[in-house]
């Protein structure tokens, strides 16, 4: 009886994971959509309902664990999460609150994965602790980016970026973990050996950041999408030359930068490596049971 609704429940949350991941990439790309508009009222209103999702989305956490600790975490993060998505619907009126529930949603995330480092027993190894502490550390430095140059960045440039990380958020935690396909499940299981998913979403986050941080330091680099445009040349090793980081802070972010692309690029190579030989594995052993 007890397995019978342990699946039940399973079935449940997999439904309802699917409905709100569908739900918030609509959202997503109609903040995107509204956004090339500056539509700062639509803005608004679907950063809210993004955000909502994302509260619906723990309360099913919160049913799903039975952790004292992993629930702590959760409400802390759900309630982050529902306040921000209040400042968003206020936002409507006042761009001043969405640029407020943009930092707030990004402290929340930040938070979350500080949190982690602390319960999650699988994730005390020693690349999953430092990679959930850059992760943690780089959004909180997003945080204080997005402080400073409240007055100067547009607000719906922000919303836009904490769309895209709500719709990684949404893919990564809802969509990926519920494919059940043979070989996708041992993809999935080498990326989370290896944490090569945290290593990438580290990557992802470090360059949101920088592209803020660019503009702040370099003059030749006008805005965020310039920044990310120099993020990505760097990232990428191909050196465009059409922007050159002059500034000692701008030097030392780009090493940084550079740096750790090189070590993703091999964390990468290696899980690639480390499926192929997980695959040829088990299709050995299918082979062998046929015989």
């Amino acid at each position: 009886m007890t397995e019978v609704i342990s699946k039940t429940k399973n079935i449940v949350f997999f439904i309802l994971n699917i409905v709100i991941s569908v739900i918030t990439v609509g959202l997503v790309f109609s903040l995107v959509g509204k956004a090339s508009e500056k539509d700062t009222y639509y803005v608004a209103f679907f950063q809210g309902l993004a955000l909502a999702s994302l509260v619906l989305y723990h309360i099913f956490l919160f049913i799903k664990y039975a952790n004292a600790k992993d629930r702590i975490r959760i409400t802390i993060v759900a309630l982050i999460y529902a306040g921000a998505s209040v400042l968003a619907f206020i936002g409507e009126k006042d761009t001043l609150f969405l640029s407020l529930s943009s930092f707030t949603f990004i402290i929340g995330l930040a938070l979350s994965q500080i949190l982690r480092i602390f319960i999650h027993n699988k994730e005390k190894t020693k690349l999953g602790i430092v990679t959930n502490a850059l992760i943690g550390i780089t959004l909180l430095v997003f945080s204080v980016a997005i402080i400073i140059t409240m007055k100067k960045t547009d607000p719906i440039t922000i919303s836009v970026v904490c769309a895209v990380i709500i719709l990684a958020i949404s893919l990564k935690n809802i969509l990926i973990p519920s494919l059940k396909f043979a070989k996708v499940k041992v993809f999935l299981e080498v990326l989370i050996k290896t944490h090569t998913i945290d290593v990438v979403v580290c990557l992802l986050a470090i360059i949101v950041v920088f592209s803020f941080l660019f503009p702040m330091f370099e003059e030749a680099i006008k805005d965020y999408w310039d920044g990310m445009w120099y993020c990505f040349a760097i990232i990428t090793t191909i050196g465009f030359g059409d922007y050159v980081a002059v500034t000692p802070v701008g030097r030392v972010l780009t090493v940084l930068l550079g740096i750790y692309g090189i070590v993703v690029i091999a964390i990468l190579t290696s899980a690639i490596v480390n499926y192929y030989g997980e695959v040829t594995k088990k299709e050995k052993k299918d082979d062998k049971y046929i015989e």
